[in-house]
């Protein structure tokens, strides 16, 4: 990256947040001299340490903050800006009049603690924590080594994970209760005997896995085949562990004619690879910090694992678990999070590398009474992965995890192995059985959506306990307890107000993207009433954007108020009976290689589009989008 775009990039941040300070002193006129003093504070640590005090340093004092309102109490840390603000007074003088109106000077947590200093403080701490920007190489190498690390602490699945024999599902020792390895990591009995009836209930009234009856599809990410766009319906391997639960003639083709004109190709010369193939180590960005590690499967692989996406999510949301995960929505655990920010009685815990901790013998033993589905789920598993990310860590990685982020079952999978978890330590440390009704009992009590977990705050060390006995790593500092902060699914709570702030991601460059975020950022910060800041951003995009009435969902700046689009060209379109103005919108334009052949109508079946819609086969190529002037419908 060029200093003069790292320069760039600073001169916007620090702009933002001088806004978003000007918000501040709006709201607490008393403070403007403080703030005025924050702000040379401010920008005296960005000359010095330049980006990294929006990225990491005011995020590091937002974590901090967090503890101490749910601590009840602020300690004084070594962290930039936390020089204290003088005798007698912990808190620091670095926005020091925002934390006097939540704290007492000897830091403990005031019984009228003022909410919108809580809001303004964690906006001002936190507004660039997701700012779009390349993490360091050295985040990348150490990102990889942990993952590498961690896997290696893994126990080693038992052999048939490995050499796909036959699944010992009636042997003896098939139970959390009899498993030798749960008895060495010192699960109780009891919590080993509730895990035997929950993992009962789970899949009780859920019908066997069947193929056939599941939708097979492509998901959208890409393959380790290949690095660009490629032709996904084009197979490059066909495992052999892949086609005992997956007959290719059956599932990679739409019949079998198309499947026998393969085969004959094959058999003449073709390349179709049977032996077992690998996944593809990528970064994806995703904070300064560090990156987000995926795998890009197989198209194989990925064509078998949204089948199981679909079986899971689909009888999930048809049974009693719906009570406690929905797949799709975030808002059961977002209200149970705010709720329990008022009481107290509900804690929210988090996980470190969540998917990264799950075990082949942990999943082997939840759904043994499943044996089709484990059979399914085992064949898709992706079991080696190959990285050029990091030169430290070997090239090929043989896994001893269930899987990775990437595959399309890990998500559905991990959920339901954290709320067996739970619901099992919850019951276990009440002296109750594991029963339909006890379990149903527990509703808006517990709650899971991927590693974000909702429990009862008087069960919150034992629920910890018992997921750190099966290798899960639950990360302290975002999870919540003992005071009245909470936060889950990306809602920050606070005695039951939302004080989640508004994330600034990039800057606007000409580009449609940037012009999609920024617009999109600036109605956010109008919603909060942070109008400094919105307008500030709305005056860097280019002229000739509508205004439209807020919760419209149209594309343009809020308003609150009577529209005013006197700038704008406006007529009245006869033929579609409209009001229409002239401004600037986005237009996509998506460009497709054409397939032909049993390609095209194999796409054709598999995604069914709408007979009113203009589809056309092929994979894209490009899309590109462009900033033009268009007439639109007026709002």
């Amino acid at each position: 990256m060029s200093k003069s775009h790292v320069d760039r990039n600073v001169q916007e941040l620090s702009k933002v947040w001088r806004c978003i300070l000007a918000d501040a002193t709006h709201a607490f006129p008393a403070n403007a001299m403080d703030f005025e003093r924050d702000l040379i504070r401010c920008e005296r640590l960005v000359r010095a340490r330049g980006i990294r005090v929006f990225l990491l340093d005011l995020p590091a004092l937002a974590k901090h903050l967090d503890r101490s309102l749910d601590n009840g109490q602020y300690n004084p840390s070594n962290l930039p800006l936390t020089k204290r603000a003088g005798h007698g007074v912990v808190m620091p003088k670095f926005l020091g009049s925002l934390y006097l109106l939540i704290f007492e000077p000897n830091g403990r947590l005031r019984d009228d603690a003022d909410i919108e200093a809580v809001f303004f403080l964690r906006q001002l701490l936190l507004f660039a924590k997701k700012f779009t920007i390349d993490c360091p190489r050295s985040a990348v190498v150490a990102a990889v080594t942990t993952m590498v690390d961690h896997d290696r602490t893994l126990p080693e699945p038992k052999q048939f994970w490995q050499d796909h024999s036959v699944l010992p599902i009636n042997a003896g020792y098939v139970s959390f209760s009899r498993d030798p390895d749960c008895r060495k990591r010192g699960v109780s009995s009891g919590l080993s005997a509730n895990l035997d009836a929950i993992s009962k209930l789970v899949f009780s009234g859920m019908p066997d896995f069947c193929p056939a009856t599941q939708r097979f599809k492509h998901g959208p990410g890409a393959i380790s085949e290949a690095s660009g766009p490629v032709n996904k319906y084009d197979w490059h391997s066909w495992p052999e562990e892949l086609e005992r639960c997956f007959p290719i003639c059956d599932y990679g083709f739409h019949n079998y004619g198309s499947w026998a004109s393969h085969a004959a190709t094959v058999s003449t010369g073709g390349s179709l690879n049977s032996l077992p193939s690998s996944s593809r180590l990528i970064a994806v960005p995703k904070t300064y910090a560090g990156p987000r590690l995926i795998a890009a499967e197989p198209n194989s692989k990925m064509w078998c694992q949204q089948s199981l996406l679909d079986y899971l999510v689909s009888t999930c949301d048809k049974s009693w678990i719906s009570d406690f995960v929905r797949f799709n929505d975030q808002r059961l655990n977002q209200g149970l999070a705010t709720w329990g920010s008022v009481g107290g009685h509900l804690s929210t815990i988090d996980l470190s590398m969540a998917s990264d901790c799950v075990t082949p013998d942990f999943v082997f033993l939840l759904f043994r009474r499943k044996p089709k589905l484990l059979e399914a789920i085992r064949a898709a598993r992706t079991r080696v992965v190959s990285q050029q990310l990091a030169h430290s860590a070997s090239d090929t990685i043989v896994l001893r995890k269930l899987s990775t982020m990437g595959n399309a079952y890990t998500f559905p999978v991990e959920s339901i192995c954290f709320l067996t978890i739970a619901l099992a330590a919850v019951l276990t440390h009440r002296g109750q059985t594991a029963t339909l009704s006890a379990i149903r009992a527990l509703r808006f009590s517990v709650s899971v959506f991927g590693d974000d977990i909702i429990v009862p705050s008087d069960c919150r060390e034992a629920v910890t306990e018992a997921l750190e006995k099966f290798h899960f790593r639950v990360n302290t500092d975002k999870s919540y307890g003992a005071g009245k902060f909470r936060e889950s699914c990306g809602v920050d709570s606070f005695r039951g107000h939302n004080v989640t702030p508004v994330y600034y991601r990039r800057h606007y460059d000409a580009k449609p993207e940037s012009l999609a975020s920024v617009l999109d950022t600036s109605n956010r910060f109008y919603q909060k009433y942070l109008l400094n800041t919105s307008n500030y951003l709305a005056s860097t995009l280019p002229r000739g954007i509508r205004q439209v009435a807020q919760g419209s969902g149209a594309f343009g700046l809020e308003c609150r108020s009577a529209l005013s689009n006197c700038h704008i060209k406006a007529r009245y379109n006869a033929a579609l009976h409209r009001h229409e103005l002239r401004c600037l919108t986005i237009k996509s334009k998506v460009t497709k290689q054409p397939t032909g052949g049993d390609y095209a109508l194999f796409q054709y079946f598999t995604e069914s589009p709408s007979p009113l819609t203009a589809w056309t086969n092929g994979y894209v190529r490009r899309t590109k989008q462009k900033i033009v002037w268009s007439w639109v419908g007026s709002y």
